[in-house]
């Protein structure tokens, strides 16, 4: 849905970005307890997997990278091995669909 926003209406997405981004960053960082059973961890993937196809969704926003939030959380991503490979994974299985990538975090 963010995808579509993206692309329907960019300038509105733009100047929430700042909005946008920090409860992606909270559900990236959420560990998820060692005793916690199966799903939780299931859970917690899938809702870390749901927040980079919405970063996937605004790096295509012209202007984007210009957020110092959106520039701070992109390295952040970059700078995590699980959140890194999890971000590449996620593009490369988008590359099946529209192309978005006007901004990369590589």
């Amino acid at each position: 849905m963010l995808a579509r926003l993206a692309t329907l209406c960019p300038a509105p997405i733009l100047q929430r970005v700042d909005r946008l981004i920090e409860p992606l960053r909270a559900t990236c960082s959420t560990k998820v307890k060692a005793g916690s059973v199966k799903q939780e961890f299931e859970k917690q993937d899938e809702l870390k997997r749901s927040a980079m196809r919405a970063v996937a969704a605004l790096l295509p926003i012209p202007e984007v990278g210009k957020s110092p939030i959106m520039a701070n959380f992109t390295s952040q991503i970059r700078s995590n091995p699980e959140l890194a490979g999890l971000f590449k994974r996620i593009k490369k299985d988008s590359a099946s669909a529209p192309s978005t990538d006007s901004v990369e975090l590589s």
